[in-house]
């Protein structure tokens, strides 16, 4: 009930997706929820697009599924990339964001590169 409203709150939808097989066919659950609320309660929100995230880009699993979900959403299948990282398996343990914990790590830099994709297409 708390994803529904806020759904219906919400002007747009930024879809997190790790690249791997369970995430990929949860999305599917969550694409027809969101259809859903566009079809009555919330006409106007919209997918503003799909990041990959707690990507493992040593595996051909990972890059397999990244090309899937590429292949389903197309341009709005964000350019940025979060891959897993030590940092950013610590920063909530120090109740930190990535920004202060760890401010020139890979995942902080792709966190920013993503918040400026974000703005882009807003």
């Amino acid at each position: 009930m708390i994803t529904v409203n806020a759904l219906v709150a919400s002007t747009h939808v930024l879809v997190p997706s790790q690249s791997s097989y369970f995430a990929l066919e949860g999305t599917d659950d969550l694409l027809e929820t969101i259809e859903k609320i566009k079809s009555r309660p919330n006409p106007n929100l919209q997918l503003l697009g799909v990041v990959i995230t707690m990507h493992d880009k040593r595996t051909t699993l990972a890059r397999d599924i990244h090309a899937q979900i590429g292949e389903v959403f197309g341009e709005r299948l964000f350019n940025t990339i979060i891959t897993k990282s030590i940092r950013l398996e610590e920063s909530p343990a120090y109740k930190e964001s990535i920004f202060t914990f760890a401010p020139k790590s890979s995942g902080a830099m792709e966190y920013y590169s993503l918040s400026e994709e974000i703005l882009s297409r807003v």
